[in-house]
């Protein structure tokens, strides 16, 4: 048996290493953070700040088990949240990365977020969307249907009935075939590369009601 419902403040510690040991290989992640010998802590840090953020403007989901720990969970935008922006980060303590993981990694998450942020606008082309933000499942439940049951639920409750699009960015190949069977289209697949030619694969997908 599990139980749905939404994420709380006390749950930032928790869901903030969930988070940091789902994007550890994640080629984003890794491009940010190239040491994997600190990028697990550093994620962690980076993901309960980008959750102080998440909770203000988005709309958590969660499954949990009987025991109340997260074996799933993801954010949605919905549409007309604000849009992602790094200055809306800084109160929740975004701006103190330069000290903690230096100038470098501060660089590369600027490119990073605005690189894809600019590419999901244009992919939707104007229109508004929900957009689905960093859904995970815990590493025990993986392989068990778990994703597919409760994304297949969201798009079915909330996404579907708004008669609008939801979009969503990704960096692996095996995502893009699982959000693929799902309805998910690729509105653009072209690596994101920077002026020093460090790069990542990146696709954004955008599923469309009507479709």
């Amino acid at each position: 048996m599990s139980v749905s419902g939404a994420l709380t403040a006390s749950d930032k510690p928790v869901a903030a290493r969930l988070l940091a040991n789902a994007f550890f290989d994640n080629p984003a992640h890794i491009y940010i953070y190239p040491d994997p010998a600190t990028r697990r802590k550093k994620l962690e840090w980076l993901m309960r700040t980008n959750l102080g953020a998440q909770m203000a403007v988005g709309q958590s989901f969660t499954e949990r088990a009987d025991n109340r720990s997260i074996r799933a969970m993801g954010f949605w935008h919905p549409p007309g949240a604000p849009k992602a922006s790094l200055w809306a980060l800084a109160r929740y303590g975004f701006f103190s990365m330069p000290f903690r993981d230096g100038a470098s990694a501060f660089r590369r998450i600027l490119f990073t977020v605005n690189a894809i942020e600019a590419r999901r606008m244009k992919a939707l082309g104007g229109r508004e969307s929900w957009y689905l933000n960093n859904m995970v499942v815990a590493s025990d439940e993986r392989g068990r249907g778990l994703g597919r049951k409760i994304l297949s639920g969201q798009l079915a409750d909330r996404v579907r009935p708004s008669g609008l699009p939801a979009s969503l960015t990704t960096q692996k190949t095996e995502n893009v075939s699982f959000y693929n069977s799902l309805g998910f289209r690729i509105a653009d697949d072209a690596p994101v590369i920077d002026e020093a030619g460090g790069r990542f694969d990146n696709w954004i997908m955008i599923y469309d009601p009507a479709v």
